[in-house]
């Protein structure tokens, strides 16, 4: 900031103080350390067991807690490597008929490991990370601790189609880096794997789009009043995103520095429109459209696919509601259909940023 007062002073001019800001943003990445966050993974199945495996030719370890505890498994990452399955036990976990409290997986040199994780008969990814399990309520919680631009990848490639445009997989990176880096949304970890933060799944390959977009956006968020934004977004909005009130939730106060979220019009929505149909044998009605709080609650006890957006229309009949609906998701921030169409425009990732978020900036983090 003394550079550019200096600039300032001596009459240089705007163009230049617009240039070392740009340079500034371009270079951020470079000095940049890197941040692990610790994201919770598999907790939707409540897993009572979870088999874990070397991903790779590595060796990982897998260290009873605390410390004291003094037993280690070594798993082998070679062909026919071993598997190792945890067990929850009251409060404590079983691996290898040895409990304790807590296991801690890392690679041989305590760093972070390529390792799949699987819920037995259902489900099975792979992470790169420190994974911790530990006994919660009767069921096993396994917390990655990984990298910030590795769990950016994982979600850009759980959240946008790989065939997307690269400026739009770009601006999912930074709305993505930018929910991430504003804060923890749990008590016990940062965020969990599912829609409830953002959905992750196993880290793409390297040269693979998602990661081109993360790389050319690494360390940059959006930014309002100073502070990174907790950036929300959305399937597809029906034609216009909406504010928070719009969608149910309380106006925030002017002086408080929460964004508004400003309801955005939406070209490629509208004029591409999408249509889904839902019948709900319920004598419950549906919750009033638009109110989205009401729709999670609604959701919650009928079933996610149950109503996939919150712009909808309902109509009684003798077996339940007819239920007609416009858009997928809470409508508010970017809309990532809408994104996807100002790609194919031509739009570069910080316009398309622009518009669905006004007000804001970019900056390195």
């Amino acid at each position: 900031m003394t550079l550019l007062r200096h600039f300032h002073a001596h009459g240089a001019g705007k163009r230049l103080v617009r240039v070392v800001c740009a340079l500034a943003l371009l270079f951020a990445p470079l000095f940049c350390t890197a941040q692990e966050i610790r994201v919770s993974v598999l907790g939707l199945f409540h897993p009572v067991d979870l088999v874990l495996a070397p991903a790779d030719h590595a060796v990982m370890v897998a260290q009873a807690l605390p410390s004291g505890a003094s037993h280690r498994v070594v798993l082998n990452g070679e062909p026919g490597h071993r598997r190792l399955t945890f067990h929850v036990r009251g409060e404590r976990v079983d691996a290898e008929s040895f409990g304790a409290s807590q296991w801690e997986v890392t690679a041989r040199d305590g760093g972070p490991a390529w390792f799949e994780l699987e819920v037995p008969g259902k489900l099975r990814r792979t992470y790169r990370g420190k994974l911790l399990v530990e006994a919660r309520d009767g069921h096993l919680e396994a917390v990655v601790a990984m990298d910030v631009e590795t769990a950016v990848a994982s979600i850009v490639n759980a959240e946008m189609d790989e065939a997307a445009p690269l400026e739009a997989l770009k601006a999912q990176a930074v709305v993505t880096r930018s929910f991430l880096l504003a804060g923890q949304r749990h008590l016990d970890f940062d965020f969990c794997d599912t829609t409830h933060c953002q959905f992750l799944k196993a880290p793409p390959a390297r040269g693979s789009r998602a990661w081109s977009a993360v790389d050319a956006t690494r360390a940059v968020v959006l930014s309002y009043r100073g502070r990174t934004l907790a950036a929300m977004y959305s399937g597809r909005c029906g034609g216009r995103t909406r504010s928070l009130c719009e969608a149910g939730y309380p106006a925030p106060a002017e002086d408080s520095g929460q964004y508004p979220y400003y309801a955005v019009e939406c070209r490629w929505c509208r004029e591409h429109p999408f249509v889904w149909q839902r019948h709900l044998d319920n004598a419950q009605p549906p919750p009033p459209p638009g109110d989205e709080p009401r729709r999670i609650q609604a959701v919650r006890q009928w079933g996610w696919s149950s109503l996939p957006g919150a712009d909808f229309s309902t109509a009684a009949d003798p077996q339940g509601w007819r239920i007609e609906g416009h858009n997928v998701g809470h409508g508010i921030g970017m809309c990532q259909y809408g994104a996807i169409g100002m790609a194919n425009e031509g739009a570069d990732f910080r316009r398309i940023l622009a518009a669905f978020y006004p007000n804001t900036s970019l900056r390195g983090f």
